[in-house]
Parts: C-alpha cells; sequence; structure tokens
C-alpha cells in the first residue's frame, strides 16, 4: 500500500540562507515543489537547470527575473513563469517588502542545479 501523504505549510519549511532563500516542501518522487522567499534587497545567484524545468507562481511582493542574461522580466503577485532545461535565471527583490514565489522543478532531479556566476549591472 502507497504512503499517504503529509501535509505541509509554506511557513513551515526550513530555507536555505536561514529566514530567506529557496525551501522544499517536497523533494523527492517526480517533482519538487517549494518557494523561494527574498527579502528586500536580496538575489538570488544566477543558475540553470540540466534536466528539469522550474516553474514559479508569484504569491507575494515584487522582483526582477533576469533570463539567460540578457531579458529582464518584471514580476508581481499573480505571475507565473516557467524557465526549461538550459536557460539561466537571477531573481533580485528591489521592492521594499518580502517576495514570495512558489515553486515546481520537473522532473525531480537531485543535483539538477548548474551555477552560472553572474550579476546584473543595472
Amino acid at each position: 500500500m502507497a504512503q499517504l501523504p503529509a501535509k505541509r505549510n509554506l511557513a513551515q519549511i526550513e530555507r536555505r540562507f536561514g529566514d530567506w532563500g529557496p525551501g522544499y516542501l517536497v523533494d523527492e518522487g517526480d517533482a519538487f515543489f517549494g518557494s523561494v522567499l527574498l527579502r528586500p534587497g536580496d538575489e538570488f545567484t544566477n543558475h540553470s537547470h540540466a534536466r528539469h524545468t522550474e516553474s514559479f507562481l508569484v504569491l507575494r511582493g515584487r522582483a526582477e527575473l533576469w533570463l539567460d542574461r540578457s531579458q529582464l522580466v518584471e514580476l508581481a503577485q499573480g505571475d507565473f513563469i516557467g524557465c526549461p532545461p538550459g536557460v539561466e535565471h537571477f531573481f533580485r527583490n528591489t521592492a521594499d517588502e518580502p517576495f514570495e514565489a512558489f515553486f515546481v522543478k520537473a522532473p525531480g532531479v537531485s543535483g539538477d542545479k548548474v551555477d552560472a556566476p553572474w550579476t546584473p549591472t543595472s
């Protein structure tokens, strides 16, 4: 018999950098689910993924999302965007309030992040 799922809450996830950064609700199986939280002024490093698409739904706040070092996308509450494999993405919270986006990484592949150091100058 399959194991029944457990209820989880975004407010209770452990974030990579203590009180900010990504945190996972589920990081096993066919897809990974979680959220990324950026405080005002925070940046999340430029990176891509070799195999999975990482999709984001903005829950609150506003942020810049840079794609492949050339395309700036302004994100606000309710916006959705998917980053296919190989597309670099860099987040920066330029607002005076926290930014949080729910994310899905599919397929679920551990160790799929490819760091690509870069910071926009504008």
